[in-house]
């Protein structure tokens, strides 16, 4: 199989995946946390959380997979990096920090520590999917 079929099959899962864990937060916080309203508002069209649900999957799936592959060999080179789990690890923290850094809206506290805390396992389910999957298509 293709290495970037590979990479959106696995993108699909990992994204499946960090979607089950954001639902969870959405219960555990009241949907004050609301990932795709968070988006669709950072795209520019607020109320329109179909249009950043959508953002979100095609990112994941397509998006960042492909990224992932392209720097996978770049990944291999850290300590660990012969594991794609750890590749996928790493990925997902870097991912996370983006996400931190371009993605925190206004949350008032506690919502603060659940959103860091849930995002950054939401990050790491994700790049750890995306590269146990990967590497299981071969």
């Amino acid at each position: 199989m293709n290495r970037f079929l590979r990479a959106i099959g696995a993108g699909a899962a990992a994204t499946t995946v960090m979607m089950f864990i954001f639902l969870f937060t959405e219960v555990q916080t009241r949907s004050r946390l609301n990932a795709p309203d968070a988006i669709a508002r950072f795209v520019g069209l607020p109320d329109q959380p179909f249009v950043g649900f959508v953002i979100f999957a095609a990112i994941g799936v397509l998006v960042w997979p492909i990224v992932f592959v392209a720097i996978e060999e770049y990944l291999a080179r850290l300590p660990g990096g012969r594991d794609v789990a750890i590749r996928g690890l790493v990925f997902g923290l870097v991912l996370w920090v983006a996400f931190l850094v371009l993605g925190t809206g206004e949350l008032t506290w506690p919502f603060v520590l659940l959103y860091v805390l849930f995002t950054l396992i939401g990050h790491l389910a994700y790049g750890f999917t995306l590269g146990v999957v990967y590497q299981r298509l071969t």
